[in-house]
């Protein structure tokens, strides 16, 4: 019998993508911001950092790196592994354009949601939100809506690794009051996230099955809290999600036959 590879990180990997994150959430870094964030030698973040501008994954202006465009490549390739993906895109533009406001679909992966794709309509807020950002599924505003459509153990699993923590005060952060949401969630069809992720935002999402009830991931559509606050406008954005949810789901299904 093969015997276990130890689940031992490795340093060097380790280092270089603290590297690459630092570079990301500082919007570009010197070698010397660098050093300090990793608490290594300058000459060490050097090395690094020559050999990703070497293969176009970081770009250089005067003393300062920046992430590079090759990450792109990766990301595509990512986005497209799965073909019903392709599928979906066309329609979040579809619920812009019908909305006016901001539409994400989101996806799980290793536990935490990702959005794989972003449409502002004409009047979306402006959020720093954008393709590729992660977080926790309980807060982010089409998060809840795959959660509930996940088994009990799976959202268990999720919340042991990752917590529940909170993004504002209204945050669900206790498992009584999120399970408890998530019920809800299912008995009406449709998510509610009430100011979970951002102050003064609200979103209502839905979530998108294949014909064999596998989750693809979630619909979004987020607003201002004064805007998604009123019934009858909540009501019309639910219908449209659910309408968009019903042709995705029929789509997705008779591409496979």
């Amino acid at each position: 019998m093969a015997r276990e590879t130890p689940n031992v990180p490795v340093k060097s990997v380790e280092r270089t993508i603290r590297l690459i994150e630092s570079i990301q959430r500082r919007n570009g870094a010197s070698v010397t911001e660098l050093a300090v964030d990793l608490g290594v030698a300058k000459s060490t973040v050097h090395n690094h950092l020559r050999t990703l501008e070497r293969h176009g994954y970081l770009v250089r202006e005067e003393d300062v790196f920046g992430i590079g465009l090759r990450f792109l490549d990766h990301g595509g390739f990512a986005r497209e592994r799965r073909p019903a993906y392709g599928i979906v895109q066309p329609k979040v533009r579809d619920l812009a354009e019908e909305t006016g406001e901001l539409c994400q679909f989101v996806v799980t992966q290793r536990g935490r949601g990702v959005v794989l794709f972003q449409v502002r309509g004409e009047r979306a807020v402006e959020t720093r939100s954008r393709v590729g950002t992660r977080g926790p599924l309980h807060s982010m505003p089409a998060g809840k809506a795959i959660l509930a459509h996940l088994p009990p153990e799976r959202v268990r699993e999720m919340i042991n690794e990752h917590g529940l923590p909170a993004a504002t005060d209204d945050t669900i952060t206790d498992r009584q009051g999120l399970r408890a949401d998530l019920e809800r969630i299912v008995e009406r069809g449709y998510a509610i996230n009430r100011a979970e992720h951002i102050g003064g935002l609200n979103a209502l999402s839905v979530p998108i099955t294949s014909g064999d009830e596998d989750l693809l991931g979630a619909l979004a559509v987020v607003g201002p809290s004064h805007r998604l606050n009123d019934d009858e406008y909540e009501r019309e954005v639910v219908d449209a999600l659910l309408e968009a949810a019903n042709e995705l789901e029929l789509n997705v299904t008779y591409s496979r036959l």
